[in-house]
């Protein structure tokens, strides 16, 4: 989901991240999501929360393992 250029506000990106997890069967993920954002108290750490259920510019991107050199030779 992307947030740069899209309405910042964060009843706005929830109501969004919300819609996207419910058209994907994901209901009870939008209702702990939207949980943990009322209690956040802050702006950007809501930001975050939602990038843990939906993928954003935020979300934490897992690294590809480079083998190591020796894996490599055999």
């Amino acid at each position: 989901m992307k947030l740069v250029g899209e309405d910042g506000n964060i009843f706005a990106i929830l109501g969004r991240a919300s819609r996207l997890l419910r058209e994907n069967g994901q209901s009870e993920q939008a209702k702990e999501m939207s949980s943990r954002v009322y209690q956040s108290g802050d702006y950007y750490k809501a930001l975050h929360i939602i990038s843990e259920y939906v993928e954003t510019e935020l979300s934490e991107k897992t690294p590809i393992k480079q083998k190591k050199r020796s894996d490599m030779e055999r």
